[in-house]
């Protein structure tokens, strides 16, 4: 702009603000705030434009003390960032005020911590006490936890000053005076409450890991002990600045804290056992390792003796572990082989999204990712094959990183049918919304169509309205993944390199 726009504000011309661009806006509001005579700029343009413009005008004065009336009657909490709360917490005395009115919003909204982050270092660095205290009981149990990961992480030596007994806090209960006791209080999660006994026990708390741990068996069927413990520890390393090397310290007494219970946590890992399995099979008893070998014989065949096939296994099943998962692999193996006429069972084929096991009259997909990651995956529909089980783990973007599908095992291929009935299939997918954008057969990744045993197996609530076409060929795509809406330009789906 050729004109002195901080002077045009300073005199109550304020017109050409109403028609600046998103990248001039953004910067006349720095440049004010950044201005020597900010009090004054403020003065000339607030009384204007603060009806007109309330977003524009709490940008520029939210955290300046001789605004913070006008800032808070101007306030929208919707439109705090992060970077205003800290700023607001630190220089402003409007910042507690809006911290305290809006505690739950800002800690709720914590799917990248981004509030909580800022919450808790202020906390500790203006030393609040008030604050602290809150963050130490909060009533949502995975904040708590972040509080006193953050704070044995950071502050150890004041564990005993914020707690009495950190241990005690690993449930609803807060002691509190006129606390409502409860004879049954909220657990924490077992991955926090496994994280935080193993973090104790790193920081020379042993009594506590010990108190933990026991309270973890007692209260919890699986846990995170186990892979915890054995996890490598690292801390950065003192002589090169953002280099990791490996605590061997805490290392070697986690490792020996995990031998001593070593069957326990064996039998109790809910994300571990595999990994145990493959790689630290002597520190487990042998009739443990038998039992568990032979519950999940059926993903360990020992007729697949070719070096990658065996890789591909431990892969496959390490996966599981690692997304959480392994229990709900053996509860389904069990369930879907007591339900099948047929007691066969073997590796079926290894795609680029799957690996397919054959589990009596079913086989259990598991899932390394999907192209997709749309909110709805796939949608259920007679064209596509029946999950009778799915879960799948994303990370923070929403790509799914693991996860597990039950399907019927078809034998019957659809190559050699007439063409015209992939014609049929395609009119009826569209007909219902959706288009594909993988091939049906003869595709450079495998075969993605089989037909079905009987129509009757479709995932159709009556069988009996399916096309006449789909009664003689029931196609169906077995790879639940790529089926968007047809009207749908944009999609969320991984590039081939991913």
């Amino acid at each position: 702009m050729a004109f002195n726009t901080l002077e045009y504000l300073r005199d109550g011309k304020v017109d050409f603000v109403f028609h600046c661009t998103s990248y001039d806006y953004k910067h006349l509001i720095e440049n004010v705030r950044k201005a020597p005579n900010r009090i004054e700029i403020i003065n000339g343009f607030l009384p204007k434009l603060k009806e007109e413009l309330p977003s524009f005008c709490f940008a520029v004065i939210y955290d300046v003390p001789e605004f913070a009336d006008e800032a808070y009657e101007l306030l929208n909490i919707k439109n705090i960032t992060s970077e205003m709360l800290n700023n607001l917490l630190y220089n402003s005395p409007l910042g507690l005020k809006v911290l305290y009115e809006n505690f739950d919003m800002f800690l709720s909204t914590n799917e990248d911590r981004k509030y909580f982050d800022v919450i808790i270092k202020y906390a500790f660095n203006s030393n609040n006490k008030e604050l602290l205290h809150k963050l130490s009981i909060y009533s949502d149990l995975h904040t708590r936890f972040l509080f006193m990961n953050y704070l044995i992480d950071n502050y150890p030596e004041r564990i005993n000053e914020i707690y009495n007994d950190i241990t005690e806090y690993t449930t609803s209960v807060t002691f509190e005076p006129f606390e409502q006791m409860t004879f049954l209080p909220e657990l924490m999660k077992q991955e926090d409450i496994s994280k935080l006994a193993v973090k104790l026990l790193g920081n020379n708390r042993e009594k506590d890991y010990i108190k933990l741990k026991k309270f973890i068996l007692e209260k919890y069927k699986y846990n995170n002990l186990a892979s915890e413990l054995l996890d490598t520890p690292f801390v950065e390393d003192p002589t090169r600045t953002g280099v990791l090397i490996v605590d061997k310290k805490k290392k070697a007494i986690q490792e020996d804290t995990f031998n001593k219970d070593s069957n326990t946590l064996f039998v109790t890992s809910a994300n571990y056992r595999f990994h145990i399995l493959f790689n630290h099979k002597e520190r487990i008893n042998q009739e443990l390792l038998d039992e568990f070998a032979y519950k999940m014989r059926y993903f360990l065949d020992a007729k697949r003796i070719d070096e990658y096939s065996v890789n591909q296994d431990e892969r496959d099943l390490k996966r599981i572990d690692s997304c959480g998962l392994s229990v709900l692999l053996e509860k389904w193996t069990e369930k879907y082989m007591d339900l099948s006429q047929s007691k066969e069972y073997g590796f079926v084929g290894n795609g680029t999204t799957c690996s397919c096991y054959r589990i009596g009259d079913y086989v259990i997909k598991i899932v390394k990712t999907k192209w997709s990651y749309e909110d709805e995956i796939c949608p259920n529909i007679y064209l596509i094959a029946k999950d009778y089980e799915e879960i799948y783990v994303r990370n923070k973007d929403g790509i799914v990183e693991g996860g597990l599908e039950v399907q019927k095992y078809l034998t019957r291929n659809a190559k050699n049918i007439d063409p015209k009935y992939f014609g049929y299939f395609d009119e009826a997918l569209e007909k219902l919304g959706y288009r594909r954008t993988d091939t049906l057969i003869n595709g450079s990744c495998g075969e993605n169509a089989m037909l079905l045993d009987t129509y009757y197996d479709a995932d159709c609530p009556n069988p009996a309205s399916l096309p006449k076409w789909f009664k003689e060929y029931p196609i169906v795509i077995i790879d639940r993944d790529r089926i968007y809406p047809k009207d749908k330009v944009y999609v969320k789906q991984l590039r081939s390199g991913y």
